[in-house]
């Protein structure tokens, strides 16, 4: 009897570490759904900032004149290349499969953050050269180089807010990825997995 009870005793005790392994997991195709569904929701509202400045600009050049007048004219064909990106982004984020192991998630995570912090690189760039275009309008008496000047300043500025909302999101879901695998040890020879309680 001592036995039976022993055997049941370990049995239950097998039954519960599975079942604790088996939820301390990460669920790789929810956080990839939760990924691709972060980044085509980034390219939809790029899509929708580039689609309100292309209509803006193209009624604001043809109504007012001087330095606004191409301000609206440089947003309007800014914006037409901020469309094209959402566009093909969207496309592709829609294309990708969650259904992936965990090297292709986290490289996926690394290589848009990687992405994400080169374009807040070129932002930045954009708004510099916004800034000397507009001192140079100003110089020469150049109200195209003012307007444009004022529109790249104004399309860098949301830009980098953008790609630094999106990199922060995506790092914050990388980093909780990364921090459910902490449990998680290879020596070389031994695979180990702690549990707190």
């Amino acid at each position: 009897m001592k036995k039976i009870v022993l055997a049941f005793l370990l049995i239950q005790i097998l039954f519960c570490s599975l079942l604790l392994a088996q939820s301390s997991e990460p669920d790789l195709l929810r956080i990839n759904q939760d990924r691709i569904s972060m980044n085509s929701n980034g390219m939809l509202v790029l899509g929708g900032w580039a689609v309100t400045n292309i209509a803006i600009g193209s009624i604001g050049m043809t109504q007012t004149s001087g330095n606004t007048k191409y301000f609206h004219q440089m947003n309007a064909a800014w914006n037409t290349v901020n469309l094209a990106i959402a566009g093909f982004g969207y496309y592709g984020v829609r294309g990708q499969s969650a259904d992936i192991g965990l090297s292709e998630t986290i490289t996926e995570f690394h290589n848009f953050e990687k992405i994400l912090l080169f374009n807040a690189g070129l932002d930045v760039g954009y708004m510099a050269m916004g800034a000397y275009l507009w001192e140079r309008g100003i110089r020469t008496d150049s109200e195209r180089l003012r307007g444009y000047g004022q529109s790249m300043i104004l399309q860098g500025a949301f830009l980098f807010v953008f790609d630094g909302i999106l990199y922060f999101m995506s790092r914050a879901e990388s980093s909780r990825l990364i921090e459910s695998l902490s449990s998680v040890q290879f020596t070389g020879t031994a695979l180990s997995v702690s549990f707190s309680f």
